[in-house]
């Protein structure tokens, strides 16, 4: 048995864990018509349906990329956004990342810049707009 396929056993075990766990949760007020249960009970199936494509077979076996530092500067790339998230507000610092992260891939730059913008204004978007969450603003005050 491979690593793949045991790592995919334990997600599927992990998620029924979870799912079974969500299902003890209670809340004495209804301030939510799904109720506590709903977005636990949500990630548990969405990491069951990972752990069952890890015990599909697969084709060829993983192979080193050729960029050897994409993944040290990715780490760089995701610290740095972390550090910058608060002084230059949500849409810059996604904008930065989303790029980054384009070009660590191998992206060209103006398409890099096309996937930071989509990127940033879908996400603030979601967070702000539909999910009416607290984002920082930076010096764009937006």
């Amino acid at each position: 048995m491979t690593a793949g396929r045991v790592l995919g056993l334990l997600l599927l075990a992990l998620a029924g864990l979870a799912i079974w766990s969500a299902q003890s949760l209670e809340v004495p007020f209804a301030a939510d018509p799904l109720g506590p249960r709903a977005f636990p009970t949500a990630v548990a199936l969405i990491m069951a349906a990972c752990g069952a494509l890890l015990l599909l077979p697969r084709g060829a076996a993983f192979e080193w990329p050729e960029r050897l530092a994409a993944p040290p500067l990715l780490v760089v790339v995701m610290a740095g956004y972390a550090l910058l998230l608060v002084p230059l507000g949500f849409l810059v610092a996604t904008l930065l990342l989303a790029s980054g992260v384009a070009l660590l891939f191998g992206a060209r730059p103006l398409a890099a810049l096309v996937t930071g913008l989509i990127t940033s204004a879908a996400l603030w978007g979601l967070f702000d707009r539909v999910l009416d969450l607290p984002l920082p603003k930076g010096f764009l005050g937006i």
